[in-house]
């Protein structure tokens, strides 16, 4: 889970200096962090936001299982279910109200 922690403050880091890179060029950017909207949503949760690993085929565009195997993961894995979209929707919100 640290390794986890890590690369999500790793790639909000990078995000926030692109932001105020391209701010600097005068580009009407915003970086919003989406982390208080998925409190009590994460992945752990009982509500969570985030999938856990889905086996595929879940969906178009997904895997095919190879010859042999009885299922593989699927593409919506770790990424957001409805909930979690509800999320990202709010913390988008906030960036456009920024612009």
């Amino acid at each position: 889970m640290n390794r986890l922690n890590y690369m999500g403050d790793y790639m909000t880091a990078q995000q926030k200096q692109l932001v105020e890179t391209l701010k600097a060029q005068g580009l009407p950017v915003s970086f919003e962090s989406p982390d208080s909207d998925f409190e009590g949503e994460r992945a752990c949760d009982s509500n969570e936001g985030i999938n856990k690993i889905v086996k595929a085929l879940q969906g178009d565009g997904d895997f095919t299982c190879t010859l042999g195997q009885t299922w593989c993961v699927s593409r919506e894995s770790y990424h957001p279910n409805g909930v979690g979209t509800s999320a990202y929707a709010q913390a988008f919100r906030r960036a456009v109200n920024n612009l």
